[in-house]
Protein backbone atom coordinates (compact mmCIF):
# COMPACT_ATOMS: atom_id res chain seq x y z
CA UNK A 1 0.00 0.00 0.00
CA UNK A 2 2.89 2.54 0.37
CA UNK A 3 3.66 2.07 -3.33
CA UNK A 4 -0.14 2.94 -3.99
CA UNK A 5 0.35 6.26 -1.98
CA UNK A 6 3.74 6.94 -3.84
CA UNK A 7 1.75 6.33 -6.82
CA UNK A 8 -1.16 7.93 -6.00
CA UNK A 9 1.10 11.03 -4.78
CA UNK A 10 2.82 10.83 -7.96
CA UNK A 11 -0.97 11.24 -10.27
CA UNK A 12 -1.41 13.95 -7.86
CA UNK A 13 2.16 16.24 -8.83
CA UNK A 14 1.56 15.18 -12.34
CA UNK A 15 -2.21 16.90 -12.56
CA UNK A 16 -1.17 19.84 -10.56
CA UNK A 17 2.14 19.95 -13.21
CA UNK A 18 -0.01 19.68 -16.25
CA UNK A 19 -2.35 22.53 -14.25
CA UNK A 20 0.22 25.08 -13.45
CA UNK A 21 1.33 24.63 -17.50
CA UNK A 22 -2.51 24.99 -17.91
CA UNK A 23 -2.22 28.46 -15.99
CA UNK A 24 0.51 30.13 -17.50
CA UNK A 25 -0.87 28.98 -20.84
CA UNK A 26 -4.24 31.33 -19.43
CA UNK A 27 -2.53 33.66 -18.98
CA UNK A 28 -0.87 33.63 -22.67
CA UNK A 29 -3.83 33.51 -23.89
CA UNK A 30 -5.72 36.41 -22.05
CA UNK A 31 -2.03 38.78 -23.53
CA UNK A 32 -2.70 36.93 -27.13
CA UNK A 33 -6.50 38.14 -26.81
CA UNK A 34 -5.76 41.72 -26.42
CA UNK A 35 -3.10 41.75 -28.84
CA UNK A 36 -5.02 40.18 -31.72
CA UNK A 37 -7.86 42.77 -30.38
CA UNK A 38 -5.66 46.02 -30.81
CA UNK A 39 -4.39 44.60 -34.26
CA UNK A 40 -7.83 44.51 -35.27
CA UNK A 41 -8.34 47.72 -34.39
CA UNK A 42 -4.78 48.94 -36.26
CA UNK A 43 -6.02 46.93 -39.42
CA UNK A 44 -9.34 48.91 -39.43
CA UNK A 45 -7.83 52.31 -39.38
CA UNK A 46 -4.97 50.86 -41.89
CA UNK A 47 -7.99 49.85 -44.12
CA UNK A 48 -10.02 53.14 -43.99
CA UNK A 49 -6.59 54.43 -44.43
CA UNK A 50 -6.03 52.56 -47.97
CA UNK A 51 -9.78 52.77 -48.92
CA UNK A 52 -9.73 56.58 -49.08
CA UNK A 53 -6.51 56.58 -50.65
CA UNK A 54 -4.91 58.28 -47.85
CA UNK A 55 -7.47 60.80 -46.66
CA UNK A 56 -8.65 59.37 -43.56
CA UNK A 57 -7.24 58.26 -40.44
CA UNK A 58 -3.89 59.05 -41.26
CA UNK A 59 -3.45 60.61 -37.92
CA UNK A 60 -4.23 57.41 -36.23
CA UNK A 61 -2.16 55.07 -37.60
CA UNK A 62 0.79 55.48 -35.71
CA UNK A 63 -1.21 55.52 -32.34
CA UNK A 64 -2.59 52.23 -33.39
CA UNK A 65 0.57 50.67 -34.05
CA UNK A 66 2.20 51.74 -30.58
CA UNK A 67 -0.76 50.10 -28.78
CA UNK A 68 -0.39 46.93 -30.80
CA UNK A 69 3.73 47.09 -29.93
CA UNK A 70 3.01 47.77 -26.07
CA UNK A 71 0.71 44.54 -26.09
CA UNK A 72 3.23 42.73 -28.30
CA UNK A 73 5.40 43.64 -24.98
CA UNK A 74 3.62 42.00 -22.50
CA UNK A 75 2.63 38.96 -24.63
CA UNK A 76 6.16 38.47 -25.20
CA UNK A 77 6.95 38.79 -21.20
CA UNK A 78 4.45 35.53 -20.45
CA UNK A 79 5.59 33.11 -22.98
CA UNK A 80 6.72 30.19 -21.72
CA UNK A 81 10.16 29.23 -21.53
CA UNK A 82 11.69 27.63 -24.93
CA UNK A 83 12.35 24.41 -23.33
CA UNK A 84 11.82 21.04 -24.36
CA UNK A 85 8.96 18.72 -22.95
CA UNK A 86 6.69 15.95 -23.49
CA UNK A 87 3.55 17.03 -25.50
CA UNK A 88 4.23 20.53 -26.18
CA UNK A 89 6.49 20.45 -29.75
CA UNK A 90 3.44 21.42 -31.82
CA UNK A 91 2.63 24.19 -29.32
CA UNK A 92 6.08 26.09 -29.53
CA UNK A 93 6.18 25.24 -33.19
CA UNK A 94 2.81 27.59 -33.22
CA UNK A 95 4.44 30.01 -30.85
CA UNK A 96 7.43 30.13 -33.55
CA UNK A 97 4.92 31.05 -36.45
CA UNK A 98 3.06 33.62 -34.54
CA UNK A 99 6.11 35.46 -33.32
CA UNK A 100 7.60 34.84 -37.11
CA UNK A 101 3.96 36.61 -37.99
CA UNK A 102 4.91 39.10 -35.59
CA UNK A 103 8.08 39.96 -37.23
CA UNK A 104 6.09 41.25 -40.46
CA UNK A 105 4.54 44.29 -38.88
CA UNK A 106 7.28 47.08 -39.67
CA UNK A 107 7.55 46.12 -43.41
CA UNK A 108 3.74 45.92 -43.60
CA UNK A 109 3.31 48.78 -41.49
CA UNK A 110 5.64 51.27 -43.90
CA UNK A 111 4.26 49.97 -47.08
CA UNK A 112 0.77 50.69 -45.24
CA UNK A 113 1.87 54.25 -44.98
CA UNK A 114 3.21 54.65 -47.89
CA UNK A 115 -0.21 53.32 -49.99
CA UNK A 116 2.32 50.66 -51.69
CA UNK A 117 0.17 47.83 -50.67
CA UNK A 118 -3.60 47.30 -52.47
CA UNK A 119 -6.55 46.98 -49.81
CA UNK A 120 -7.00 43.28 -50.57
CA UNK A 121 -3.17 42.10 -50.33
CA UNK A 122 -2.80 44.53 -47.06
CA UNK A 123 -5.90 42.69 -45.14
CA UNK A 124 -4.54 39.70 -46.03
CA UNK A 125 -1.46 40.21 -44.68
CA UNK A 126 -2.86 41.61 -41.34
CA UNK A 127 -5.64 38.19 -41.08
CA UNK A 128 -2.75 36.01 -41.63
CA UNK A 129 -0.83 37.35 -38.44
CA UNK A 130 -4.09 37.30 -36.63
CA UNK A 131 -4.82 33.88 -37.65
CA UNK A 132 -1.11 32.59 -36.61
CA UNK A 133 -1.95 33.91 -33.21
CA UNK A 134 -5.35 32.10 -32.91
CA UNK A 135 -4.23 29.02 -34.08
CA UNK A 136 -2.68 28.97 -30.29
CA UNK A 137 -5.52 29.54 -29.09
CA UNK A 138 -6.80 26.55 -30.66
CA UNK A 139 -4.23 24.49 -29.70
CA UNK A 140 -4.49 25.24 -26.14
CA UNK A 141 -7.93 23.80 -26.21
CA UNK A 142 -7.57 20.77 -28.41
CA UNK A 143 -4.52 19.69 -25.47
CA UNK A 144 -6.31 20.84 -22.04
CA UNK A 145 -6.62 18.06 -20.06
CA UNK A 146 -9.51 19.23 -17.78
CA UNK A 147 -12.65 19.17 -18.81
CA UNK A 148 -14.11 22.78 -17.23
CA UNK A 149 -10.85 24.53 -18.88
CA UNK A 150 -11.10 22.86 -22.61
CA UNK A 151 -15.13 23.86 -22.03
CA UNK A 152 -13.52 27.02 -21.05
CA UNK A 153 -11.62 27.65 -23.49
CA UNK A 154 -13.08 26.11 -26.41
CA UNK A 155 -15.58 28.92 -25.83
CA UNK A 156 -13.56 31.79 -25.69
CA UNK A 157 -11.31 30.22 -28.84
CA UNK A 158 -14.62 29.98 -30.82
CA UNK A 159 -16.23 33.58 -29.82
CA UNK A 160 -12.32 34.99 -30.18
CA UNK A 161 -13.00 33.32 -33.99
CA UNK A 162 -16.18 34.64 -34.46
CA UNK A 163 -14.83 38.72 -33.65
CA UNK A 164 -12.71 37.85 -35.98
CA UNK A 165 -14.90 37.07 -38.65
CA UNK A 166 -16.45 40.41 -37.46
CA UNK A 167 -13.48 42.54 -38.35
CA UNK A 168 -12.99 41.20 -41.59
CA UNK A 169 -16.81 42.00 -42.48
CA UNK A 170 -16.05 45.32 -41.50
CA UNK A 171 -12.93 45.51 -43.55
CA UNK A 172 -14.40 43.80 -46.40
CA UNK A 173 -17.69 46.39 -46.40
CA UNK A 174 -15.39 49.25 -45.59
CA UNK A 175 -13.98 48.37 -49.09
CA UNK A 176 -17.51 48.51 -50.63
CA UNK A 177 -18.51 51.34 -49.13
CA UNK A 178 -15.81 53.67 -50.01
CA UNK A 179 -15.88 52.13 -53.60
CA UNK A 180 -19.57 52.90 -53.78
CA UNK A 181 -20.64 50.07 -55.01
CA UNK A 182 -19.49 46.22 -54.13
CA UNK A 183 -18.06 44.29 -56.49
CA UNK A 184 -20.44 40.40 -56.87
CA UNK A 185 -17.04 38.71 -55.18
CA UNK A 186 -17.14 41.53 -52.20
CA UNK A 187 -20.99 40.79 -51.68
CA UNK A 188 -20.99 37.32 -51.22
CA UNK A 189 -17.75 37.41 -49.00
CA UNK A 190 -19.99 39.48 -46.68
CA UNK A 191 -23.09 36.71 -47.06
CA UNK A 192 -19.85 34.23 -45.79
CA UNK A 193 -18.82 36.45 -43.19
CA UNK A 194 -22.05 36.33 -41.30
CA UNK A 195 -22.81 32.89 -41.69
CA UNK A 196 -19.41 31.91 -40.94
CA UNK A 197 -19.97 34.43 -37.28
CA UNK A 198 -23.52 32.99 -36.58
CA UNK A 199 -21.55 29.44 -36.80
CA UNK A 200 -18.83 30.10 -34.85
CA UNK A 201 -21.33 31.89 -31.84
CA UNK A 202 -23.30 28.94 -32.28
CA UNK A 203 -20.03 26.82 -30.91
CA UNK A 204 -19.32 29.61 -28.38
CA UNK A 205 -23.22 29.14 -26.84
CA UNK A 206 -22.63 25.16 -26.69
CA UNK A 207 -19.60 25.29 -24.56
CA UNK A 208 -19.45 28.66 -22.24
CA UNK A 209 -20.64 29.64 -18.94
CA UNK A 210 -24.03 31.00 -17.78
CA UNK A 211 -22.76 34.50 -17.11
CA UNK A 212 -20.65 34.79 -19.94
CA UNK A 213 -23.37 33.38 -22.55
CA UNK A 214 -25.98 35.51 -21.05
CA UNK A 215 -23.82 38.88 -21.61
CA UNK A 216 -23.35 37.88 -24.93
CA UNK A 217 -26.91 37.41 -25.61
CA UNK A 218 -27.63 40.48 -24.78
CA UNK A 219 -25.61 42.19 -27.18
CA UNK A 220 -25.73 39.65 -29.74
CA UNK A 221 -28.45 41.83 -31.86
CA UNK A 222 -26.80 43.91 -34.50
CA UNK A 223 -28.62 46.64 -34.80
CA UNK A 224 -31.18 48.26 -37.42
CA UNK A 225 -28.82 50.16 -38.71
CA UNK A 226 -26.07 47.19 -39.24
CA UNK A 227 -28.55 45.07 -40.61
CA UNK A 228 -29.66 48.26 -42.99
CA UNK A 229 -26.07 48.34 -44.21
CA UNK A 230 -25.51 44.98 -44.29
CA UNK A 231 -28.41 44.50 -46.71
CA UNK A 232 -26.96 47.28 -48.99
CA UNK A 233 -23.44 45.36 -48.98
CA UNK A 234 -25.47 41.94 -49.40
CA UNK A 235 -27.60 43.48 -52.47
CA UNK A 236 -25.74 46.00 -54.10
CA UNK A 237 -28.03 48.63 -53.32
CA UNK A 238 -26.59 51.86 -53.55
CA UNK A 239 -24.37 52.84 -50.69
CA UNK A 240 -24.66 56.27 -50.18
CA UNK A 241 -22.04 58.93 -49.70
CA UNK A 242 -21.25 58.65 -45.77
CA UNK A 243 -22.03 55.04 -45.69
CA UNK A 244 -18.20 54.03 -45.15
CA UNK A 245 -17.82 56.16 -41.88
CA UNK A 246 -21.03 54.99 -40.74
CA UNK A 247 -20.78 51.18 -41.22
CA UNK A 248 -16.82 51.54 -39.66
CA UNK A 249 -18.43 53.39 -36.82
CA UNK A 250 -21.01 51.04 -36.20
CA UNK A 251 -18.86 47.73 -36.77
CA UNK A 252 -16.22 49.13 -34.20
CA UNK A 253 -18.58 49.51 -31.81
CA UNK A 254 -20.11 46.12 -32.14
CA UNK A 255 -16.22 44.62 -31.83
CA UNK A 256 -15.72 46.83 -28.45
CA UNK A 257 -19.17 45.11 -27.43
CA UNK A 258 -17.86 41.57 -28.19
CA UNK A 259 -14.18 42.95 -26.11
CA UNK A 260 -15.94 42.75 -23.22
CA UNK A 261 -17.57 39.23 -23.66
CA UNK A 262 -14.10 38.50 -24.89
CA UNK A 263 -12.74 39.59 -21.71
CA UNK A 264 -15.41 37.53 -19.57
CA UNK A 265 -14.26 34.68 -20.99
CA UNK A 266 -10.81 35.26 -20.47
CA UNK A 267 -11.47 35.71 -16.82
CA UNK A 268 -13.68 32.46 -16.61
CA UNK A 269 -10.75 30.87 -18.16
CA UNK A 270 -8.21 31.79 -15.61
CA UNK A 271 -11.05 31.02 -12.73
CA UNK A 272 -11.07 27.30 -14.00
CA UNK A 273 -7.59 27.25 -13.90
CA UNK A 274 -7.07 28.65 -10.23
CA UNK A 275 -10.46 26.27 -8.87
CA UNK A 276 -8.87 23.05 -10.69
CA UNK A 277 -5.51 23.58 -8.95
CA UNK A 278 -6.93 24.45 -6.02
CA UNK A 279 -8.75 20.95 -6.01
CA UNK A 280 -6.06 19.17 -6.54
CA UNK A 281 -3.70 21.15 -4.17
CA UNK A 282 -6.81 19.78 -1.61
CA UNK A 283 -6.87 16.36 -2.88
CA UNK A 284 -2.80 16.07 -2.93
CA UNK A 285 -2.75 17.44 0.86
CA UNK A 286 -4.99 14.99 2.17
CA UNK A 287 -3.36 12.49 0.56
CA UNK A 288 -0.02 13.85 1.83
CA UNK A 289 -2.16 13.55 5.76
CA UNK A 290 -3.42 10.16 5.56
CA UNK A 291 0.28 8.85 4.48
CA UNK A 292 1.59 10.71 7.77
CA UNK A 293 -1.01 8.54 9.74
CA UNK A 294 1.12 6.05 12.38
CA UNK A 295 0.33 3.82 15.22
CA UNK A 296 -2.69 1.17 13.49
CA UNK A 297 -3.31 -2.32 12.83
CA UNK A 298 -3.85 -4.61 10.01
CA UNK A 299 -6.71 -6.81 9.37
CA UNK A 300 -5.61 -9.75 7.52
CA UNK A 301 -7.41 -10.82 4.61
CA UNK A 302 -8.65 -14.20 4.78
CA UNK A 303 -8.46 -14.69 8.38
CA UNK A 304 -11.24 -16.47 10.55
CA UNK A 305 -13.40 -14.03 11.52
CA UNK A 306 -14.83 -15.88 14.86
CA UNK A 307 -16.44 -13.85 17.79
CA UNK A 308 -14.14 -12.50 20.34
CA UNK A 309 -11.17 -13.71 18.78
CA UNK A 310 -8.58 -11.10 17.72
CA UNK A 311 -7.69 -11.38 14.56
CA UNK A 312 -5.58 -8.18 13.85
CA UNK A 313 -1.69 -8.17 13.47
CA UNK A 314 0.10 -5.14 15.16
CA UNK A 315 2.22 -3.30 12.37
CA UNK A 316 4.26 -0.38 11.82
CA UNK A 317 3.19 0.85 8.42
CA UNK A 318 -0.43 0.51 7.60
CA UNK A 319 -3.46 1.21 9.64
CA UNK A 320 -7.23 -0.23 8.38
CA UNK A 321 -8.20 3.30 8.36
CA UNK A 322 -5.81 4.53 6.29
CA UNK A 323 -6.10 1.21 3.61
CA UNK A 324 -9.28 2.30 3.01
CA UNK A 325 -8.93 6.22 3.20
CA UNK A 326 -6.37 4.92 0.22
CA UNK A 327 -8.28 2.96 -1.87
CA UNK A 328 -10.96 5.27 -1.42
CA UNK A 329 -8.71 8.11 -3.32
CA UNK A 330 -7.75 5.58 -5.58
CA UNK A 331 -11.31 5.08 -6.76
CA UNK A 332 -12.07 8.75 -6.42
CA UNK A 333 -9.15 9.40 -8.60
CA UNK A 334 -9.93 6.86 -10.69
CA UNK A 335 -13.35 7.47 -11.50
CA UNK A 336 -12.53 11.59 -11.91
CA UNK A 337 -9.94 10.73 -14.52
CA UNK A 338 -12.60 8.64 -16.35
CA UNK A 339 -14.95 11.26 -16.23
CA UNK A 340 -13.15 13.73 -17.41
CA UNK A 341 -11.82 11.35 -20.04
CA UNK A 342 -15.34 10.37 -21.41
CA UNK A 343 -16.05 14.54 -21.52
CA UNK A 344 -12.90 15.28 -23.07
CA UNK A 345 -13.32 12.67 -26.12
CA UNK A 346 -17.06 14.56 -26.90
CA UNK A 347 -15.12 17.77 -26.68
CA UNK A 348 -12.00 16.03 -28.87
CA UNK A 349 -14.69 15.32 -31.26
CA UNK A 350 -16.02 18.57 -32.29
CA UNK A 351 -12.35 19.72 -32.12
CA UNK A 352 -11.30 16.96 -34.78
CA UNK A 353 -14.16 17.87 -36.68
CA UNK A 354 -12.96 20.86 -37.16
CA UNK A 355 -9.47 20.11 -38.38
CA UNK A 356 -11.56 17.96 -40.95
CA UNK A 357 -13.06 20.70 -42.17
CA UNK A 358 -9.88 23.26 -41.88
CA UNK A 359 -7.39 20.63 -44.07
CA UNK A 360 -10.21 20.28 -46.61
CA UNK A 361 -10.91 24.01 -46.60
CA UNK A 362 -6.67 24.34 -46.85
CA UNK A 363 -6.67 22.03 -49.94
CA UNK A 364 -9.48 23.64 -52.09
CA UNK A 365 -7.57 26.86 -51.39
CA UNK A 366 -4.06 25.05 -52.60
CA UNK A 367 -5.79 23.45 -55.86
CA UNK A 368 -8.05 25.75 -56.92
CA UNK A 369 -6.72 29.55 -55.46
CA UNK A 370 -9.82 29.62 -53.48
CA UNK A 371 -9.58 32.37 -50.62
CA UNK A 372 -10.58 30.82 -47.12
CA UNK A 373 -14.53 32.03 -47.37
CA UNK A 374 -14.49 30.89 -50.92
CA UNK A 375 -13.45 27.30 -49.66
CA UNK A 376 -15.55 27.57 -46.81
CA UNK A 377 -19.02 28.49 -49.11
CA UNK A 378 -18.23 25.33 -51.34
CA UNK A 379 -18.09 23.23 -48.88
CA UNK A 380 -21.10 24.50 -47.72
CA UNK A 381 -22.73 25.00 -50.94
CA UNK A 382 -22.16 21.12 -51.68
CA UNK A 383 -23.40 19.91 -48.59
CA UNK A 384 -26.97 21.65 -48.88
CA UNK A 385 -27.42 20.45 -52.59
CA UNK A 386 -26.13 16.52 -51.55
CA UNK A 387 -28.38 17.08 -48.04
CA UNK A 388 -24.57 16.02 -46.34
CA UNK A 389 -23.41 17.51 -43.39
CA UNK A 390 -20.30 19.73 -43.73
CA UNK A 391 -18.17 17.35 -41.93
CA UNK A 392 -18.89 14.50 -45.00
CA UNK A 393 -18.33 16.90 -47.47
CA UNK A 394 -15.13 17.28 -46.11
CA UNK A 395 -13.73 13.78 -45.51
CA UNK A 396 -15.17 12.83 -49.03
CA UNK A 397 -12.62 15.88 -50.72
CA UNK A 398 -9.68 14.64 -48.36
CA UNK A 399 -10.29 10.69 -49.30
CA UNK A 400 -10.09 12.51 -53.01
CA UNK A 401 -6.90 14.21 -52.36
CA UNK A 402 -5.17 11.29 -50.97
CA UNK A 403 -5.89 9.12 -53.85
CA UNK A 404 -4.53 11.92 -55.80
CA UNK A 405 -1.33 12.01 -53.77
CA UNK A 406 -0.49 8.00 -54.50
Amino acid sequence: MTQAVDYLNASRASEIASLQRLLRTGELITAISELIHRLQRERGVSNIWLCSTGRVFGDELEARAQDVQSEQRHMLSVLPAADAQPGYSRFCLLIAAALQALEGLPALRAQVRSLQLPHAQAMDAFNHIIRTLLNLVFEAADTASEPDISRALIALFSFMQGKELAGQERATGSAGFAAGQFTPEQRQRVQALIEAQEQSFATFSQFADAQNLQRWRRMSDAGSEVERLRRIACTGAHCGDNGVLQWFSLLTARLDNMKQVEDGLSAALMSCCRRAMAETQQHDANATLLADEAGFTLYVAGANWLAGQDVTLDSSGLAPQLGRSVLSLIREQAQRLQAQADELASMRASLDERKVIDQAKGWLMQQHGYSEQDAWQTLRKSAMNQNKRILEIAQAILAVAATLKV
